[in-house]
């Protein structure tokens, strides 16, 4: 005895079956989406963290440095004079350390990463606002835009490595290669 079969209906792409359609985007939107977008704002508080760590502990050093010198005028003992002169060479050191790193330019980066990650999850829209054949017209713009996203921000890593070795190298769009496509904010580096 044979069942009979529905005949798979394909959405409005004729790649996938509304149903198909409907069980990739949730699992896109899990696997993909939800797990870089958390992934850049771990790193975003990491960077930030630490960028703002060293400043603090500049300024302190720094503070420090003036309180020991104020005290040191008016013990006149030389060992406060000789602290108070280390103190700010410390906060330099502390100061130049932040400045290689470029915490707040890398947490620059990946904050214009999830922008443009959210901007590209609005392809898809609310599912209370999605009509029955929605998922299938919907689901290829949502991987195409956010596949750009993601290649724009590796793309990056490669233009702030070419920005701190020398300006001679030549970018992507000098080498006949498109250019990413421009962030959807800009921030000025430190």
């Amino acid at each position: 005895m044979t069942t009979p079969t529905t005949p798979r209906r394909a959405g409005p792409t004729g790649l996938l079956t509304e149903e198909e359609a409907r069980l990739r985007t949730s699992i896109y939107l899990q696997q993909r989406i939800d797990y870089q977008d958390s992934y850049y704002q771990r790193r975003m508080a990491e960077f930030s963290f630490n960028s703002d760590k060293m400043l603090w502990v500049s300024a302190a050093l720094m503070g420090f440095s003036t309180i020991l010198s104020s005290y040191s005028v008016l013990s006149n003992k030389a060992i406060y004079a000789l602290i108070t002169a280390l103190l700010p060479a410390f906060a330099a050191a502390v100061s130049a350390f932040r400045s290689l790193y470029q915490w707040q330019r890398q947490a620059a980066v990946y904050e214009d990463s999830w922008l443009a990650l959210q901007q590209a999850r609005l392809a898809m829209p609310d599912e209370d606002f999605l009509s029955p054949d929605d998922y299938a017209r919907h689901f290829p713009q949502l991987v195409q835009r956010t596949e750009e996203v993601l290649r724009a921000e590796a793309s990056q890593w490669g233009q702030v490595e070419q920005g701190t070795s020398s300006d001679t190298t030549p970018g992507p769009a000098a080498a006949g290669q498109p250019a990413a496509p421009p962030s959807p904010r800009r921030r000025s580096n430190p």
